[in-house]
């Protein structure tokens, strides 16, 4: 699972043909014995055939796949065409009917022994047979195996990825060799992916994180079904069915459990595109704890439990064996239903309906990929898992978030290109990781805009002591922020004796409005000449790596780095990531501080209602925003139309407004701009800002003494 000791290690595996030797040992073929043998003996064959170049170390596609299985069995078939003839109708048959592993044993099993060693030794994978002797040196069963596996159609990752069901079942929850229980010793070996130093491809990367993710939940999920079910005291009653005497606060009874829908597969897939299910339960709690369940959302997970109690309970045995624990399966919850059964949608514009009674019903959706096992398993003669279900339980949500990360982790493994090129290798663990810091990156940008990094002229030149600071501006007093800096690049600066020029250019923001609110919020902290490194790194292409003790500075480092990202990049988004709800709004609240335009804000996950701040940066908050917005400039517009006497009601809508500003205000603005003449000596400066639905006009005379006049056109203003 590493390249540099791939190269030849696999190679020694193949000629030895170890994973056939393996697959075909008698502890392979043992049940209970042979599990933990046969777990690892697919990772070891996972990892033999994995999608990569040896030599090269480029992952290979899915077309470089295919290309290699085609070339593969056709040049059997020409092998076979050319020298054996009993295999003629197999040379004659396309690919796509013969690349099956029921195919190919189809016609290689009628052969002998003989001639599968001699087709083996034609195709370079064994010796050739020994003329000397009649005696079998291979087992037909090795011969057939060892042409079958070469030969067959395998699985693509992504496509067994994709087939894979995100939720635990029983059968993973109670496998010791994959889940340990907590008496595990450490001394017996675990069927686990492990994290090296070095992986093949981000492909790799992301699938061993993903099943350890996938493990590290399962264990948290076993262990709340062990404790409920517990709670819960399950027993035998008259009829054979079971009842709970216990209680649970994360779980209750299900009273039915009905599919509702099984919709049809989308093209290309052979799993149905969605599955829902009703689950009734009735909620016979305390009001808090009846609280708590109807205020499920949209998107939590849950998990449905078939308990079946025996007569003689064995206080010995484990635990599922005790309370008899068959099938545990995961489902999502898509929303509960009104008395009605309609489903009751989240709007934090309306309440919730009241539902009268103890009876909820809610509505979830399935996993596609498990459904179309389970019913596999049930057309070949097993239960159906569907009609046994007794618990749901629910978890805390800030320990229930791992669908959404697995699903996360499977959408980037479909894409092609996850990482930028320049940290792709050192993300692997290949090359010199210096490689994707920004001095080290071909597009450095010499010219940034720092805004309000600095506090003044002073500031600035005390961050930089190794370079020479030069201003645009003669003028002390116009050597204010903020600042636009060309730094030149390692590659530029060429004399190693000389300190580099660093070229200030200060301006000037537009003036935005007359209010004080409408003044940009500027940085207060006197940021060190280290902390200043960390800023330009962040804001340079390559990868910024800000790392201290606290108190530090640490999150007004990052939150500068942000601010400057958003004023050089005013049509691009960044996108926050942390590991904590608490983190997170450390961060937006400092944001929040700094010149960025709240509309620009939004704010995902839980943990929303604890920023200190009165505003709504959820969803639905940002929606109330702009809806907000929208009518405090359709008021302008009103009072725009009252004042020029206008009728009509063209503070409407935004078109309406947009029309009244074309056809009402331009052309009353150019008679304006007509009629205004400039006296000699005098600078006039006329500018007119369209704010989406109203205009606002302003005329100032510059040098005209030591005040400032202000002239408007009647019936404007």
């Amino acid at each position: 699972s590493m390249l540099p000791t791939r190269r030849f290690f696999n190679t020694m595996l193949d000629d030895a043909h170890l994973v056939i030797r393996c697959r075909l040992s008698d502890l392979s073929r043992r049940v209970s014995e042979g599990r933990l043998f046969n777990q690892m003996l697919d990772m070891l064959k996972f990892y033999s055939g994995f999608e990569i170049n040896d030599q090269t170390g480029l992952a290979l596609t899915d077309h470089d796949m295919l290309d290699y299985h085609y070339n593969s069995i056709t040049s059997l078939q020409r092998a076979a065409f050319k020298h054996f003839e009993e295999l003629q109708p197999f040379a004659m048959s396309n690919v796509a009917s013969i690349d099956k592993r029921e195919s190919l044993l189809k016609h290689f099993k009628p052969l002998t022994n003989a001639t599968l060693h001699k087709i083996a030794a034609h195709l370079c994978l064994l010796p050739q047979p020994n003329a000397d002797t009649d005696k079998e040196q291979y087992p037909t069963e090795f011969l057939l195996e060892l042409l079958v596996s070469r030969h067959e159609r395998r699985m693509s990752q992504i496509q067994a990825l994709n087939e894979m069901p995100l939720y635990p079942t029983e059968e993973v929850l109670w496998d010791e060799n994959v889940v340990p229980s907590e008496f595990f010793s450490g001394e017996s070996c675990l069927a686990l992916p492990k994290l090296n130093l070095q992986f093949l491809t981000l492909h790799d990367y992301l699938l061993r994180n993903l099943n350890l993710f996938r493990l590290e939940s399962t264990y948290e999920i076993k262990e709340d079904i062990e404790d409920i079910v517990g709670r819960m005291k399950p027993w035998l009653m008259e009829d054979g069915t079971t009842g709970f005497s216990g209680w649970a606060r994360m779980s209750q009874p299900i009273t039915t459990f009905t599919i509702v829908e099984v919709a049809k597969p989308n093209i290309g897939e052979n799993r149905p595109s969605r599955v829902r299910a009703d689950i009734k339960l009735t909620l016979s709690v305390k009001t808090a704890v009846k609280a708590e369940w109807e205020a499920l959302r949209k998107h939590d997970v849950v998990f449905l439990i078939s308990c079946r109690m025996t007569r003689s309970m064995d206080l010995s045995k484990p635990l599922r064996e005790r309370f008899g624990i068959a099938y545990v399966r995961g489902c999502e919850v898509q929303g509960m239903l009104d008395d009605t059964g309609k489903l009751i949608e989240e709007n934090p514009f309306e309440p919730r309906p009241e539902l009268e009674g103890d009876s909820r019903t809610f509505r979830v959706w399935l996993d596609t990929n498990q459904y179309q096992q389970d019913m596999a398993a049930t057309l070949k003669g097993a239960e159906d898992v569907y009609d046994t279900f007794n618990i749901l339980m629910r978890r805390k949500p800030k320990e229930n978030n791992f669908k959404a990360v697995l699903e996360t982790i499977r959408s980037l493994m479909n894409t092609e290109c996850v990482v930028p090129d320049w940290v792709h290798d050192v993300f692997l663990g290949y090359g010199d990781p210096a490689a994707a810091n920004y001095r080290q990156v071909s597009n450095y940008i010499e010219t940034l805009d720092w805004n309000d990094t600095f506090l003044d002229m002073a500031h600035l030149t005390a961050c930089f002591p190794d370079h020479v600071v030069k201003c645009t501006l003669d003028d002390p007093n116009k050597q204010a922020p903020p600042f636009r800096l060309t730094i030149p690049g390692e590659k530029g600066h060429q004399n190693e004796t000389e300190k580099p020029t660093i070229v200030v250019e200060p301006y000037k923001i537009e003036n935005r409005g007359p209010y004080p609110h409408d003044q940009p919020r500027k940085n207060a902290i006197p940021f060190t000449p280290t902390q200043v490194e960390a800023i330009k790194s962040g804001m340079q292409p390559g990868l910024t790596l800000v790392v201290g003790p606290p108190g530090t500075g640490k999150t007004d480092v990052a939150v500068q780095i942000i601010s400057n990202l958003y004023h050089n990049y005013p049509n691009q988004r960044t996108l926050l990531v942390t590991h904590s709800n608490q983190a997170l709004n450390q961060l937006f609240e400092k944001i929040l501080e700094l010149d960025i335009e709240e509309r620009h804000l939004l704010r995902l996950g839980h943990g929303e209602e604890e920023l200190e701040t009165d505003k709504d940066f959820s969803r639905y908050g940002r929606v109330n925003f702009i809806l907000h917005k929208r009518l405090e400039l359709l008021a302008e517009v009103q009072r725009l139309q009252e004042s020029l006497g206008i009728r009509g009601d063209v503070a409407y809508t935004c078109e309406t407004a947009g029309h009244f500003f074309q056809y009402q205000v331009v052309g009353r603005w150019k008679v304006f701009m007509g009629k205004v003449q400039t006296r000699p000596g005098k600078v006039c400066c006329f500018t007119m800002c369209q704010l989406s639905v109203h205009c606002c006009m302003i005329w100032t005379g510059a040098g005209c003494g030591s005040h400032q006049q202000r002239v408007s056109l009647p019936q404007v203003f």
